[in-house]
Protein backbone atom coordinates (compact mmCIF):
# COMPACT_ATOMS: atom_id res chain seq x y z
CA UNK A 1 0.00 0.00 0.00
CA UNK A 2 3.12 1.97 0.44
CA UNK A 3 2.39 3.90 -3.52
CA UNK A 4 -0.33 5.57 -2.57
CA UNK A 5 1.64 7.75 -0.53
CA UNK A 6 5.13 7.65 -1.70
CA UNK A 7 6.12 9.69 -4.41
CA UNK A 8 6.90 7.80 -8.04
CA UNK A 9 9.47 8.60 -10.69
CA UNK A 10 7.71 11.42 -13.03
CA UNK A 11 8.01 9.31 -16.29
CA UNK A 12 6.56 6.20 -14.57
CA UNK A 13 3.37 8.29 -13.04
CA UNK A 14 2.91 10.04 -16.36
CA UNK A 15 2.39 6.43 -17.91
CA UNK A 16 -0.05 5.69 -15.21
CA UNK A 17 -1.82 8.36 -16.69
CA UNK A 18 -1.56 7.25 -20.15
CA UNK A 19 -2.92 3.84 -19.74
CA UNK A 20 -5.46 5.16 -16.91
CA UNK A 21 -7.45 7.93 -19.16
CA UNK A 22 -8.26 6.12 -21.98
CA UNK A 23 -9.61 3.08 -19.87
CA UNK A 24 -11.47 5.65 -18.07
CA UNK A 25 -13.25 7.15 -21.23
CA UNK A 26 -14.16 3.69 -22.76
CA UNK A 27 -15.64 2.59 -19.27
CA UNK A 28 -17.70 6.32 -19.43
CA UNK A 29 -18.92 5.13 -22.56
CA UNK A 30 -19.90 1.55 -21.62
CA UNK A 31 -21.80 3.04 -18.51
CA UNK A 32 -23.59 5.65 -20.42
CA UNK A 33 -25.02 3.06 -22.68
CA UNK A 34 -26.00 0.54 -20.44
CA UNK A 35 -28.64 0.10 -17.78
CA UNK A 36 -28.15 1.96 -14.49
CA UNK A 37 -29.21 -0.57 -12.04
CA UNK A 38 -31.51 1.41 -10.27
CA UNK A 39 -31.37 3.59 -7.72
CA UNK A 40 -30.10 1.64 -5.10
CA UNK A 41 -27.26 0.41 -7.12
CA UNK A 42 -26.55 3.85 -7.82
CA UNK A 43 -26.42 4.52 -4.21
CA UNK A 44 -24.29 1.52 -3.06
CA UNK A 45 -21.71 1.81 -6.09
CA UNK A 46 -20.51 5.25 -4.73
CA UNK A 47 -21.24 4.24 -1.30
CA UNK A 48 -19.09 1.34 -2.12
CA UNK A 49 -16.35 3.42 -3.60
CA UNK A 50 -16.40 5.61 -0.55
CA UNK A 51 -16.17 2.58 1.64
CA UNK A 52 -13.24 0.90 -0.17
CA UNK A 53 -11.11 4.62 0.37
CA UNK A 54 -11.72 4.35 3.81
CA UNK A 55 -10.83 0.59 3.92
CA UNK A 56 -7.15 1.67 2.94
CA UNK A 57 -6.76 3.63 5.91
CA UNK A 58 -6.63 0.42 7.84
CA UNK A 59 -3.11 -0.78 7.29
CA UNK A 60 -0.19 -2.62 9.10
CA UNK A 61 3.12 -2.10 8.86
CA UNK A 62 6.02 -5.31 8.99
CA UNK A 63 9.07 -3.93 10.71
CA UNK A 64 10.69 -1.38 7.93
CA UNK A 65 8.81 -2.95 5.55
CA UNK A 66 6.02 -1.96 3.40
CA UNK A 67 2.69 -1.53 4.51
CA UNK A 68 -0.23 -4.06 4.19
CA UNK A 69 -3.97 -4.15 4.27
CA UNK A 70 -7.27 -5.24 2.44
CA UNK A 71 -8.00 -3.85 -0.57
CA UNK A 72 -11.59 -4.74 -1.21
CA UNK A 73 -11.27 -4.59 -4.48
CA UNK A 74 -11.91 -7.77 -5.66
CA UNK A 75 -15.70 -7.57 -4.02
CA UNK A 76 -15.85 -4.34 -5.77
CA UNK A 77 -15.25 -5.24 -9.22
CA UNK A 78 -17.25 -8.37 -9.23
CA UNK A 79 -20.61 -6.61 -7.93
CA UNK A 80 -20.33 -3.63 -10.10
CA UNK A 81 -18.81 -5.72 -13.46
CA UNK A 82 -15.55 -4.21 -15.21
CA UNK A 83 -16.61 -0.41 -16.49
CA UNK A 84 -18.28 0.89 -13.53
CA UNK A 85 -16.02 -0.75 -11.19
CA UNK A 86 -13.21 0.75 -13.03
CA UNK A 87 -14.78 4.51 -12.42
CA UNK A 88 -15.65 3.68 -9.08
CA UNK A 89 -11.91 2.10 -7.84
CA UNK A 90 -10.57 5.23 -9.81
CA UNK A 91 -12.83 7.77 -7.33
CA UNK A 92 -11.76 6.22 -4.53
CA UNK A 93 -8.31 6.75 -5.01
CA UNK A 94 -9.23 10.36 -5.29
CA UNK A 95 -10.61 10.35 -2.41
CA UNK A 96 -8.05 8.52 -0.78
CA UNK A 97 -5.33 10.79 -1.87
CA UNK A 98 -7.71 13.48 -0.67
CA UNK A 99 -7.98 12.40 3.04
CA UNK A 100 -4.09 11.05 3.42
CA UNK A 101 -2.53 14.24 1.74
CA UNK A 102 -1.19 11.82 -0.95
CA UNK A 103 0.69 12.78 -4.31
CA UNK A 104 -1.67 13.49 -6.90
CA UNK A 105 1.04 12.50 -9.46
CA UNK A 106 0.20 9.41 -8.21
CA UNK A 107 -3.36 8.64 -9.00
CA UNK A 108 -2.55 7.44 -12.87
CA UNK A 109 -0.39 4.66 -11.40
CA UNK A 110 -2.61 3.95 -8.55
CA UNK A 111 -5.44 3.98 -10.85
CA UNK A 112 -3.81 1.45 -13.23
CA UNK A 113 -2.95 -0.83 -10.10
CA UNK A 114 -6.06 -0.22 -7.74
CA UNK A 115 -8.81 0.21 -10.55
CA UNK A 116 -7.86 -1.20 -13.75
CA UNK A 117 -6.11 -4.13 -12.75
CA UNK A 118 -8.85 -5.71 -10.17
CA UNK A 119 -11.49 -4.19 -12.82
CA UNK A 120 -10.16 -6.78 -15.47
CA UNK A 121 -8.92 -9.33 -13.93
CA UNK A 122 -12.38 -10.35 -12.06
CA UNK A 123 -14.36 -9.82 -15.33
CA UNK A 124 -11.64 -12.67 -16.72
CA UNK A 125 -12.18 -14.94 -13.39
CA UNK A 126 -16.40 -14.37 -14.27
CA UNK A 127 -16.01 -15.67 -17.67
CA UNK A 128 -13.87 -18.00 -17.67
CA UNK A 129 -16.39 -19.37 -14.60
CA UNK A 130 -19.38 -18.82 -16.99
CA UNK A 131 -17.96 -20.41 -19.66
CA UNK A 132 -16.55 -23.66 -18.00
CA UNK A 133 -19.13 -24.04 -15.01
CA UNK A 134 -22.60 -25.13 -14.99
CA UNK A 135 -24.74 -22.04 -14.36
CA UNK A 136 -25.98 -22.84 -11.06
CA UNK A 137 -26.55 -20.06 -7.92
CA UNK A 138 -24.45 -21.86 -5.86
CA UNK A 139 -21.38 -22.01 -8.20
CA UNK A 140 -22.10 -17.74 -9.38
CA UNK A 141 -22.20 -17.32 -5.19
CA UNK A 142 -18.71 -19.25 -4.34
CA UNK A 143 -17.00 -19.10 -7.56
CA UNK A 144 -17.01 -15.75 -7.60
CA UNK A 145 -17.57 -14.27 -4.21
CA UNK A 146 -14.43 -16.82 -3.51
CA UNK A 147 -12.27 -17.96 -5.93
CA UNK A 148 -12.51 -14.91 -8.39
CA UNK A 149 -12.00 -12.34 -5.28
CA UNK A 150 -9.02 -14.14 -4.28
CA UNK A 151 -7.25 -14.39 -7.40
CA UNK A 152 -8.37 -10.52 -7.70
CA UNK A 153 -7.17 -9.95 -4.69
CA UNK A 154 -3.22 -11.49 -4.67
CA UNK A 155 -2.93 -10.17 -8.50
CA UNK A 156 -3.72 -6.92 -7.42
CA UNK A 157 -1.63 -7.19 -4.06
CA UNK A 158 1.50 -8.57 -5.66
CA UNK A 159 1.77 -5.78 -8.03
CA UNK A 160 1.34 -3.04 -5.97
CA UNK A 161 3.82 -4.60 -3.74
CA UNK A 162 6.15 -5.16 -6.77
CA UNK A 163 5.86 -1.75 -8.36
CA UNK A 164 6.08 0.04 -4.69
CA UNK A 165 9.64 -1.76 -4.35
CA UNK A 166 10.71 -0.88 -7.71
CA UNK A 167 10.09 2.84 -7.51
CA UNK A 168 12.88 3.03 -4.94
CA UNK A 169 11.27 2.14 -1.71
CA UNK A 170 14.38 1.95 1.27
CA UNK A 171 12.73 -2.00 2.13
CA UNK A 172 13.37 -2.79 -1.63
CA UNK A 173 16.99 -4.67 -0.88
CA UNK A 174 15.61 -7.27 1.22
CA UNK A 175 13.76 -10.84 0.55
CA UNK A 176 10.82 -10.59 -1.22
CA UNK A 177 9.64 -14.18 -0.47
CA UNK A 178 9.05 -12.41 3.22
CA UNK A 179 6.65 -10.38 2.29
CA UNK A 180 4.92 -11.89 -0.56
CA UNK A 181 3.65 -14.62 2.19
CA UNK A 182 1.57 -12.07 3.80
CA UNK A 183 -0.31 -10.70 0.71
CA UNK A 184 -1.50 -14.25 -0.22
CA UNK A 185 -2.70 -14.66 3.07
CA UNK A 186 -4.35 -11.23 3.02
CA UNK A 187 -5.75 -12.30 -0.16
CA UNK A 188 -7.40 -15.59 1.17
CA UNK A 189 -8.97 -13.97 4.52
CA UNK A 190 -10.49 -11.07 2.27
CA UNK A 191 -11.57 -13.89 0.19
CA UNK A 192 -13.89 -15.35 2.74
CA UNK A 193 -15.02 -11.99 3.71
CA UNK A 194 -16.07 -11.23 0.45
CA UNK A 195 -17.85 -14.52 -0.19
CA UNK A 196 -19.96 -13.92 2.78
CA UNK A 197 -20.73 -10.17 1.82
CA UNK A 198 -21.05 -11.33 -1.96
CA UNK A 199 -23.45 -14.00 -1.60
CA UNK A 200 -25.49 -11.65 1.07
CA UNK A 201 -26.03 -9.02 -1.41
CA UNK A 202 -27.05 -11.90 -4.15
CA UNK A 203 -29.61 -13.33 -1.29
CA UNK A 204 -31.29 -10.27 -0.43
CA UNK A 205 -30.41 -7.49 -2.65
CA UNK A 206 -29.84 -9.56 -6.24
CA UNK A 207 -30.82 -6.01 -7.78
CA UNK A 208 -26.91 -4.02 -6.50
CA UNK A 209 -25.15 -7.07 -8.27
CA UNK A 210 -24.88 -5.76 -11.31
CA UNK A 211 -22.86 -8.73 -12.60
CA UNK A 212 -25.82 -11.17 -11.47
CA UNK A 213 -28.83 -12.50 -14.17
CA UNK A 214 -31.19 -13.97 -12.26
CA UNK A 215 -32.95 -15.78 -15.47
CA UNK A 216 -29.55 -17.51 -16.04
CA UNK A 217 -28.93 -18.59 -12.38
CA UNK A 218 -32.09 -19.04 -11.14
CA UNK A 219 -34.58 -20.17 -14.06
CA UNK A 220 -38.36 -20.13 -13.96
CA UNK A 221 -39.93 -23.09 -13.05
CA UNK A 222 -41.52 -24.29 -16.21
CA UNK A 223 -44.81 -25.15 -15.73
CA UNK A 224 -46.52 -28.28 -15.35
CA UNK A 225 -48.51 -30.08 -18.36
CA UNK A 226 -52.00 -30.33 -17.73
Amino acid sequence: MNLLHQAVWLPIALFGWVVLLPSLWLAWRSVRHAANGGELAQHVWLGGAVCVALLWLLTIKVGNGPAFGMLGVGLYALVFGRARALLGLTFAVIVHTACTHGAWINIGLNGLLLALVPSVVATFCQRWIESRLPHHLFVFIFGNGMFSSFVCTAVTGTLLFLVSSAVGSSWTRVDFGQYLGPIFLLAWSEAIVSGMLFSALVIFAPEVVLTYTQDRYLPRARASPR
